[in-house]
Order: structure tokens, then sequence, then C-alpha cells
């Protein structure tokens, strides 16, 4: 029996997901879920499609073409009314408000609230499925979010640990919706947490990754828009125009988001009005798509028509127009859904419009180099929206697969960031980061304290405690150590994973020995109350310790700290106030 103790014990402690390697244990998890989650989420949406347009394309605007005209209206105002419903349920009979994920990464404890937000998804399920002027992207890594939240919540992973986590399976939704490994990573990243470092992207690609590599062997995961006709001459003629459309595509995209900011301010008043205002969103859009059934979905269709050249300047123009409408009607009136998708589509079609000025201007374009400049245009009007040149510059690139356009792409990229800057424009996500309950991650480094990362632990023993019970202890969770507390919860000791190790290598009995006669008390603690910098050194002065106990002013034991998450937080937290200051 101790033989078969000592190979068990082994071979357990060689697995410890808490440790450094488990946060890519953790990475590649939450990739193989966010891929599901989000092929669940597309085929809830189609189904909604299906049942209001009884048209199995999977295609909005496809399946609107066909409809009848008062079909197009009923579906985009029942999809209204069911969605305004269910939101009005969750904000008058849940108590607990939705957390948004990019908060609970930011800012946040990782803790996301499940019934208010569940409700929120299923609402924009709803929405999205009945042909609304709004994205999916973000409801969809919401979702996944939330089941991250619980699984993290439920094997009591630090609060470091869990956001990175949810910021994981994000990057894994992102990838998913998009087919884009490289800019779901960069995605959260950038715009999320708001620091790009090895320890952090790392993860994160990981799980966008594995989600991309999920989705490709369920289903082919080409780039959405694969475009092989676009192309620009780096040229001085291209690179003048290449910058003035940056200029351009900068200043629209902040008078998008002031228009997006002023009509959530004016259409979404009292809540018990929601469902009404969505009907009315819905059957104002309705008619609009009478006669531009392209104002419906995310605008993919509007995309695809520019790469094949299927509008001309003056119905496209219209189309911008209406779209832009369509879509503050929406996201006004209080729908819930993503803005990603449709300020790609506004980008593009913007720059579409641009090449044809620069035309009419007497600058001779070609036309893949019309092409050429929708995508640029798609990605200088992205960057001032979201803040973040290099997820744009990535996200386009992979979304449409025109990797020869890298040098065009970058520097209206650039140009469009430093307008952005230099007009003090806020991201169309910075609400979603800014509001909620504030964490250690959003605190200046010197007020952060160690207890702002602790983790708790139910893996406590006491004197008596016996060594059977200790080493099941051991295999069933392979930490650095078990701490021994005494009846009043005052911290007395530690038991070290490697004394258990050696204790069942020895031909000592170990039938009568008790946590008592194994106990280290010299072992490193630290005060809850101790600023996370002064962690920091007393980790440093002892390297062989992989966690730490903490105690309270009164010696109570208050919890543990892993090395690893300590120094996670420390980093990031550290160059965020670096960067703010």
């Amino acid at each position: 029996m101790k033989g078969v103790l000592r190979t068990a014990f082994q071979l357990r402690s060689r697995i410890n997901l808490k440790g450094k390697r488990g946060v890519y244990f953790y990475a590649v998890l939450s990739g193989v879920f966010a891929a599901f989650i989000a092929l669940a989420f597309q085929h809830a949406t189609h189904f909604i499609l299906s049942a209001l347009t009884s048209s199995d394309s999977g295609r909005i605007v496809e399946s609107f073409s066909n409809l009848e005209y008062w079909r197009r209206i009923f579906s985009l105002s029942a999809g209204g009314a069911i969605a305004g419903i269910i939101l009005l349920f969750a904000a008058k009979k849940v108590k607990k408000r939705p957390t948004p994920y990019m908060e609970a990464i930011s800012i946040g404890s990782g803790y996301i609230p499940v019934r208010a937000n569940l409700l929120r998804s299923l609402a924009a399920i709803v929405t999205i499925g009945s042909g609304a002027s709004i994205g999916r992207e973000g409801p969809l890594v919401q979702t996944v979010a939330v089941f991250s939240s619980i699984f993290g919540r439920y094997f009591k992973l630090s609060v470091p640990r869990l956001r990175l986590l949810i910021a994981c399976s994000a990057a894994g939704a992102m990838s998913a919706v998009f087919h884009t490994p490289l800019a779901g990573g960069l995605f959260v990243c950038e715009i999320v947490i708001g620091t790009v470092s090895i320890d952090i992207i790392a993860p994160l690609l990981v799980a966008s990754c594995t989600s991309y590599a999920v989705l490709n062997a369920i289903d082919k995961a080409a780039p959405l828009y694969e475009i092989s006709t676009a192309h620009l001459h780096v040229d001085i003629k291209i690179l003048i125009c290449t910058m003035l459309l940056g200029i351009c595509a900068s200043i629209l995209a902040g008078l998008w988001l002031r228009l997006l900011s002023t009509s959530r301010r004016i259409l979404n008043g009292n809540i018990n009005f929601l469902p009404f205002r969505l009907i009315l969103a819905g059957l104002a859009v309705g008619i609009i798509s009478i006669y531009y059934p392209e104002v419906t979905g995310n605008g993919a269709h509007i995309i695809r028509g520019i790469v094949s050249m299927d509008f001309g300047l003056g119905e496209i123009s219209a189309i911008l127009a209406l779209k832009i409408l369509s879509v503050v009607l929406f996201f006004g009136a209080g729908a819930v859904g993503g803005v990603l998708t449709p300020s790609l589509t506004i980008g593009g079609v913007f720059g579409f419009v641009f090449a044809h000025m620069m035309i009419a201007a007497g600058v001779p374009l070609e036309t893949e180099e019309i092409i050429g400049f929708s995508i640029v245009g798609m990605a200088a009007f992205f960057t001032t929206a979201a803040a973040a040149p290099l997820t744009s510059l990535m996200l386009v690139v992979e979304f449409t697969g025109a990797g020869r356009l890298i040098y065009p792409l970058i520097i209206a990229v650039l140009v469009s960031y430093g307008i952005s800057i230099l007009f003090g424009i806020k991201s169309m996500y910075a609400d979603a980061a800014s509001g909620g309950i504030k964490s250690a991650f959003n605190k200046p480094l010197r007020s952060v304290r160690i207890k702002d990362i602790f983790r708790k632990t139910s893996d406590t023993v006491s004197l008596t405690e016996s060594f059977e019970s200790i080493a099941k202890i051991f295999l069933r969770n392979p930490e650095y150590a078990i701490y021994v507390v005494s009846k009043s919860n005052r911290y007395l000791g530690g038991i070290l994973r490697n004394d258990i190790l050696d204790f069942i290598k020895s031909d000592a009995l170990s039938g009568n020995v008790i946590a008592e006669d194994i106990m280290r008390s010299n072992i490193p603690v630290l005060q809850s109350d101790m600023p996370i910098v002064d962690g920091i050194k007393v980790f440093s002065e002892n390297p062989d310790c992989e966690t730490m106990p903490i105690v309270d002013s009164e010696n109570k034991f208050y919890g543990i700290v892993n090395r690893s998450d300590l120094f996670m937080g420390f980093s990031e937290i550290a160059r965020r106030d670096k960067l703010e200051n």
C-alpha cells in the first residue's frame, strides 16, 4: 500500500495546475470551450432567423431579400419585442447587475454574475437572429466569459488566474467569431487588459489559436472575407492618399462614437419602455430593409459586395448612411449586441467612397486599388473606434487575407491612431471597462495589498491530522505546502510537499505520524495588509517557496499567495500604473 501511495504521490506532484504551467492548460481548455460555445451561439441565432423568416440559408441579408415586405418588418419588430421583454425581466427580477467581461478582466476580480448576463445573451441571440443591425461578437464573448468565471470560481482560482482564464476565453471567442487566431489574442491584450507583455499575450494566443484549431477540425475556418484582388502600389500618390484616408477615417470614427453615445443617452430612457423602444427600432429598420435589405445583420453582405464591386457610388453612399442610422437606432434603443463588425463595415464602405472621391479629384485608381482602399479604410476607422492599432492591423489582415496591403495598412493605422490621440477620442470600449466594482488591478501600485491578490484555500489541517489524510490532500491538490491551523484558525505552521514525498520514500512507519510531527514553523509568512511590493521582496528572498501563507494582524490564517500569481499581478499593475502616469 505504501508503494502505491509513493508512486501516486510522485506522479501527482508533477501535475500542479496552480503553478505557472497550469496557465497554459487553462488557456488550451478555454480555447476548446470557446470554440464550442461559438458554434452553439451561431446555431442558436440561425434557429431564430429560420423561425422568423422560414429560410435555412443562415445569411440574414439573403433571407430578408427573399421575404415579403411585411415579414421583414414583422421579423425585426418581433425580435425587438421578445428581446426587450427578456431584458426588462432581467432588470426587474435579477438583483445583480450584468458585469461586462471587459470590466471583469480589466478592473474587476473575475466575478461575473450568471443569470443577469445569460439573460442578456439570450436577448442578444433573439435580436441578432431577427436581423438587427448589430454584431454578435460582444454577446458571444460575454457568454463564454460567464461560463469561464463559473469554472474558475468552482476551482477556487486566485484573482489574477481567474481574470487570465476569462481573458483567454474571450480571446478564444474572438478567434472563433472572426477566424483570426492572432488578432483574437491581441484584441484582449491591447483593448481589454491594456498592456502587452509575454506573460499575458502568450496564454491569450494559446487560447485563440486552440479555438481556431478546433474550428478547423470541425469545419474549415477560412478568412471570412478572403480578398485576392486587393492591391495598392506603394508610391508617393498612394502614400499621400493613404495618410489622407487615415485622417478622414479617424475623424469619421470620432463622430461615429459621439453619435453612438448621444443615441444611447437620448433613446435609452425609462427601463419600462425598453420593449417598445426595440419594437420601434425594429419597425424603422424593417421599413428601411424594404428598399435596402443590406442594412440588416452585421454588415458582412456589404463588405462582400464591395469586394465584388456590386455597388455603385450612389447606392453604397445611401447604404452607408442607412446602415449607420440602423445601428444607431438599435444601439440607442438598448439592444444587446456588438459594434465591432458594424464599425468595420462602416470603415470599409468609407474607404470605398474615399477611393471614388480620389478618382473624381483626378487621381487614377484601378479596381484592385479601390478595393485596397476599402480595406485600409476598415483598419483606419477601427483603429480610432477601438483605440487599438495592433489589433486593427492584425484583425483586418487575418479577416481578409490581404497580407499584401500590410504597408499601406500600417500607415493608415498609425495616422488614425495619432489623430485619435490628438483629439482625445475615447474608444467605443471605454465605458465597458470603466464601471462597476474596482479591484486591485485598477488601483495605483502603491495602494495594492497582499490581500487583494490572495487565493482562499480549504486545504488546512489541524495539529492532530493523520499522515494518511495529509497525503490524500496532497494527491487531490498538489500544492507546495499544506498549512496547519488551530481550532480558532490561528496559523501554526506548514507541511511541505517535498517533506511528504521524502517521508513516503523512507522506511519510517507513518501509521502513528500526525501533522504536528512533520510541520515546519519557519516557513515565511505574509501579512494581509503588506504592500504587494514588500510581498515581492519576501518571495525574492525565498526563491524555493512556491506559495506563502497570509495571516492577519491577530495571526489568523487568511489564505495563500502563489508566487506566479503575485508576480503576474505585480507585472500588470506596474505596467498600467506606468502608462497612466
